[in-house]
């Protein structure tokens, strides 16, 4: 059972597949509920999380929404393949943890998970790489409200939607896109920007969860409050603060062809080397020097390859992902050397054209 359900995990579809977008790279949200006759999980004994795994298992499998689903019992999943999932759902939250009584449902299409009792009974999960958060939102809607038809969630007046996290009540409502902001980052104008346009309601942290590490020029902007606020909030101020990100990149981008900045040529042209030369290189590095060639293609001065081919690589080169590529594990120690060769191959027909 165990290796059908790593089956699952590794063969999930990448809906990263054909991201064309030079800056926006995903956005994800999570909607989190409980069942109001369980106390939480972390309270409840096996047995009970066995109960909600069955009982609303069954209900999740039967959503129209969901294409083939597949129920997998978090004991049957190893270390590596909870890393595939987070790594594939790039989630902040870590599975290491799940066990017996946790459990995932995916379906074929690679964007949607739900999880039980990991935190919550309950908390759906989908990303999407169209710009389309909005939509992303009334998928999840869809089946929350489906569920609640039969489900009775935890729920008060007065503090909305109650989670296991009390910061979380109200919507329970987690939005998270993810903006590759190079050009910014390396004129050193990223700082200045968050500062002219900061924003309560926003939280901006780095792709593993800190926000004073900056890996691959990727920030992950999220809602800051779920309680006391609106779905249609949330989603607003999300559009209004990634919008206005997206236009300062898009400036700094004008700003460098206009002044072909030699410091900025220098940075891409060294990211260029890294890539196609390096024995070994280790994931931080790689995806720092992606970033740095993806402005470069933007800018005209690369060549040979396409923006959605190193989308997929900053994607394909993370640890479980690179792994996942090999039928026999390779070891940690070998692995900067496997991942600087899968590099090496893509990139094979790249030019510099400065």
């Amino acid at each position: 059972m165990a290796s059908s359900d790593s089956a699952v995990v590794h063969d999930l579809k990448k809906p990263w597949e054909n991201n064309k977008n030079p800056i926006w790279l995903a956005s994800s949200i999570n909607m989190s509920r409980n069942i109001e006759k369980f106390i939480f999980p972390g309270k409840l004994d096996v047995d009970r999380k066995k109960h909600i795994v069955s009982l609303v298992g069954k209900e999740v499998l039967a959503l129209e929404s969901l294409s083939n689903p597949v129920l997998l019992k978090a004991e049957n999943l190893s270390s590596f393949d909870k890393e595939y999932l987070v790594e594939h759902f790039m989630t902040m939250k870590s599975f290491q943890q799940t066990g017996i009584g946790d459990a995932f449902i995916l379906d074929d299409t690679g964007e949607q998970m739900v999880l039980f009792n990991v935190g919550d009974h309950l908390s759906f999960y989908r990303i999407d790489m169209t710009e389309n958060f909005e939509n992303t939102w009334n998928q999840l809607v869809k089946m929350e409200t489906a569920l609640g038809k039969t489900l009775n969630y935890s729920f008060l007046p007065k503090f909305g939607f109650l989670t296991s996290d009390a910061s979380q009540c109200g919507t329970a409502l987690a939005v998270t896109v993810y903006l590759q902001l190079p050009a910014l980052v390396h004129l050193e104008k990223l700082n200045e920007i968050l500062e002219a346009n900061d924003d309560e309601n926003i939280f901006i942290t780095g792709i593993q969860g800190d926000p004073t590490d900056v890996i691959g020029d990727v920030l992950a902007i999220q809602n800051n409050y779920t309680l006391g606020v609106t779905e249609e909030n949330i989603l607003t101020s999300m559009r209004n603060y990634t919008t206005k990100l997206i236009l300062e990149e898009n400036s700094a981008r004008q700003e460098i062809r206009k002044t072909v900045n030699p410091v900025i040529m220098d940075k891409i042209s060294r990211a260029y080397a890294v890539l196609r030369h390096s024995y070994q290189i280790e994931a931080i590095e790689a995806l720092n020097a992606i970033s740095l060639l993806k402005l470069g293609l933007d800018m005209g001065w690369v060549s040979g390859i396409k923006t959605e081919e190193l989308n997929r690589l900053f994607y394909t080169c993370r640890r479980s992902h690179l792994i996942s590529q090999f039928k026999e594990k390779p070891t940690q120690a070998d692995l900067p050397h496997k991942r600087a060769d899968c590099i090496h191959s893509l990139l094979k027909n790249v030019k510099l054209e400065m």
